[in-house]
């Protein structure tokens, strides 16, 4: 009887938290992996009184696996891959855009550095351009596009050469 009234309980509960995720989840895709989430639980509930109270789910203690040396590498190794990949693209499409404002800009390179939670901080913009001058007028133009694409940087300009 007691193995009853626990899987009823179970079912109970886990039934009650489906409905008020599903009436708060902001969107269709939040409500899938909240109903996932729900089932799995439930499943767990159900076997637990079946296998009795030992049942005991662990997992690989963070730490341990944080403190390897291999973790580390290979943590680094994909950061600066990010990073790589996130300086690239954001200087090819700033590129296009100066563009539109000047033919003659042919090379951007921005200095940045990823901070937590993958946000992109950068600290200059380098603008390299095939005239000798750019007039005034232009520079507030591409400083302004750059402050609409990239936020708040420093704005170098250069003289590009092949």
């Amino acid at each position: 009887m007691e193995l009853i009234r626990s899987v009823t309980a179970a079912f109970c509960f886990v039934g009650l938290a489906a409905t008020i995720f599903d009436y708060i989840s902001p969107s269709e895709s939040l409500r899938l992996n909240i109903k996932q989430i729900l089932a799995l639980i439930l499943i767990i509930s159900m076997l637990t009184p079946f296998l009795g109270s030992d049942l005991e789910l662990r997992l690989p203690k963070l730490n341990e696996i944080t403190d390897l040396k291999e973790y580390n590498e290979l943590n680094e190794s994909v950061n600066k891959s990010y990073e790589k990949v996130l300086k690239n693209t954001l200087e090819n499409r700033v590129l296009e855009k100066l563009q539109a404002i000047d033919e003659n800009i042919k090379k951007v390179v921005i200095q940045a550095d990823v901070h937590e939670y993958n946000s992109l901080e950068v600290e200059k913009t380098e603008i390299y351009i095939k005239a000798k001058d750019i007039s005034e007028e232009k520079k507030k133009k591409i400083e302004e596009e750059l402050k609409n694409n990239i936020g708040e940087s420093k704005a170098e300009f250069y003289e590009y050469k092949e």
